[in-house]
Formats: structure tokens, C-alpha cells, sequence
């Protein structure tokens, strides 16, 4: 696609929605330009456009998303499927995991949870929702669809990805994430932890892409809970049947 395909004006306006993810509530204007890199007169006039048209909320210096945001997700939520065949099924899963289960797909280099379950006497919950996302590099579900990229796009991400130490256990060697990657494609499974948060383990597995991208099931627990190979086989048990289940 070339230049003379794109709407600028419109991508600076999404990009100032952008700034609202990863749960920040409240930004000033000033905020927005330095989050985009706009200049201050072009972050106002978008910010002013996207309140006009009902995206944002201004009070006083104060800007924040509107529910008619959740509309437009709301839209792919529905022709996936998500509430009327997905949900139903992370739901009986998680009951199985006497945990929680999430459907995550990859959105350039990070991870967005499409769909997600959990019982209340979850061991772990990292407070997740549907629209949290996820660097690739340091979890299970990252490294699953990394594995399930093509090798142009994998060498891509990694090459340009962000690295982050998120713990002290996070692995930052390239050769070395690249070969876990390779043996979660190999294996078919991702297991990860203590490398995004301490104490925190995270098993993913391989599903049908969804609107041409990959797609992964996982779970997340206490790394205690699943030390035991018989504790691994049951959870890999689980989200495999959940995956199958998925598929048809």
C-alpha cells in the first residue's frame, strides 16, 4: 500500500486513541502530543475532532475514551463469535483448570486477549481482560505465536521488537529466544516462567488463526502449580481439548 492509499490525518487520529491503551484513564492534550510525537496544535485538533464525534470525553484539561469505543470492538468480538461459541466453551475449560483460560491472537508485535474465562477461586489472575495486551517476547502466548508466524515475520519481530526486563529471570538473549520459540513450534506447546512476572507461569498452545491471524489458547497460574510433570500434562490435556473443541 502506498502513501497516496492511506488517510494520514486519519491513522494521527488513531494514533491518539491509541494512547488510552494499556488501562491509562485521564491524559491532557499535552499528554497526546507527547505520546504521539505530534505537535501540540495537530494533537489538539484531533482530540477536539474525536470529542465531536463522541470518541472522547473532555473535563477541564482532561480527556478520556467514551463507551462508544467498546462499540467498534464489540463488532469484531461479534462476527467472531466470541460470545456465542467461544465464551461458552473457555468457560466450561477454565472450570476444568479450576483457573483461568484466555483466546489471544497477535497484533504486529504484541499479543491482544480476545476472550477470556475464569472461575473465582482462580489461583492467579494478573488481571487480564478482553483488549489487554501482551509483549510477545517474555510469555507464553508471544512466544506460541511467534511459533506460529511465518519465518519472514518472526525474523521481522524479533529483529525490531522492543526488549524488556521485566524480571530478573526475563531472558534477553536473542539466540536464546529464538530457540525456545523454535521448540514451542516444534512441541507444539509454550511454557514460560518467572519471565514476565515472578512466581507467574504461562502455558499456550496453537489454534486456527482467526481473521488471518494466529491465534493461541493459555492459561497462566502460579509457577508452583504446575512444577509437577503430572500437574503440565493435565493443563496441556486441557487446552488441547479446548483448542480441538475450538477448531470445529
Amino acid at each position: 500500500m502506498t502513501n497516496r492509499d492511506t488517510a494520514l490525518t486519519f491513522a494521527k487520529g488513531l494514533d491518539v486513541l491509541a494512547c488510552f491503551e494499556t488501562g491509562r484513564g485521564d491524559l491532557t492534550m499535552a499528554d497526546i502530543a507527547r505520546l504521539t510525537g505530534l505537535d501540540r496544535a495537530t494533537a489538539r485538533r484531533l482530540c477536539l475532532t474525536l470529542e465531536s464525534s463522541g470518541y472522547l470525553y473532555r473535563h477541564g484539561k482532561m480527556l478520556r475514551l467514551t463507551p462508544k469505543i467498546l462499540a467498534v470492538g464489540g463488532g469484531y468480538l461479534t462476527a467472531q463469535h466470541i460470545g456465542r461459541l467461544i465464551q461458552p466453551t473457555l468457560n466450561q475449560f477454565a472450570e476444568e483448570l479450576n483457573g483461568e483460560i484466555a483466546l489471544a491472537v497477535r497484533d504486529g508485535a504484541r499479543a491482544i486477549y480476545i476472550a477470556r474465562s475464569a472461575v473465582a477461586s482462580a489461583r492467579l489472575s494478573l488481571g487480564f481482560s478482553v483488549g489487554s495486551t501482551l509483549p510477545l517476547l517474555p510469555t507464553a502466548i508471544g512466544r506460541m505465536l511467534l511459533a506460529s508466524c511465518t519465518p519472514k515475520d518472526r525474523d521481522q519481530i524479533l529483529n525490531t521488537c522492543e526488549w524488556t526486563r521485566f524480571t530478573a529471570a526475563t531472558d534477553m538473549d536473542r539466540a536464546s529466544i529464538r530457540t525456545k520459540i523454535e521448540d514451542a513450534a516444534t512441541q507444539g506447546f509454550s511454557y514460560v516462567i518467572n519471565e514476565f512476572e515472578m512466581g507467574a507461569a504461562g502455558v499456550a498452545v496453537p489454534i486456527a488463526p482467526i481473521s488471518g491471524a494466529e491465534t493461541v489458547l493459555a492459561t497462566s497460574a502460579s509457577a508452583n502449580s504446575l512444577a509437577r510433570p503430572d500437574q503440565m500434562d493435565h493443563v496441556l490435556d486441557v487446552l488441547r481439548r479446548a483448542a480441538m473443541r475450538l477448531r470445529d
